[in-house]
């Protein structure tokens, strides 16, 4: 089944609401979060826990694109918590990405990077690499 861009696989919200409660951690609750977005806080509360156990496959997953599509680019240094860098990979290779292929929205990139799998429970990576 091919999914639309702005989805991903097996979730119900379309990747913005998903991007925007992951980019909340730290700075609201998963409750506030959900209010926010109009979302159980229990549904973002799994969505952070997914991408945090994943958190270092993802940011190594960012990385390679973003290398992929610009040779020159230095990845991002370690910040701090798995999570924050995985978030600092996305943003800059959803950046190089826009600028290189055409202006998306960041999100949009997410799902089409991981061919909608980003929060997929999968043990290895089903996304797609760059060759």
């Amino acid at each position: 089944m091919l999914l639309p861009d702005l989805c991903f696989a097996r979730r119900r919200y379309v990747a913005e609401v998903i991007g925007a409660a992951l980019l909340s951690v730290g700075r609201e609750g998963y409750r506030r979060a959900g209010e926010r977005l109009g979302v159980p806080g229990e549904t973002v509360r799994d969505w952070r826990a997914r991408f945090g156990c994943q958190s270092e496959r993802i940011a190594g997953h960012f990385v390679g694109w973003g290398r992929a599509l610009d040779g020159s680019l230095e990845a991002p240094g370690a910040q701090g918590p798995l999570v924050a860098d995985a978030l600092e990979a996305i943003g800059v290779c959803t950046r190089v990405a826009s600028l290189m292929l055409g202006r998306r929205a960041p999100w949009s990139w997410v799902s089409a990077l991981t061919a909608g799998g980003l929060l997929a429970i999968n043990t290895s990576t089903p996304w797609p690499v760059p060759e």
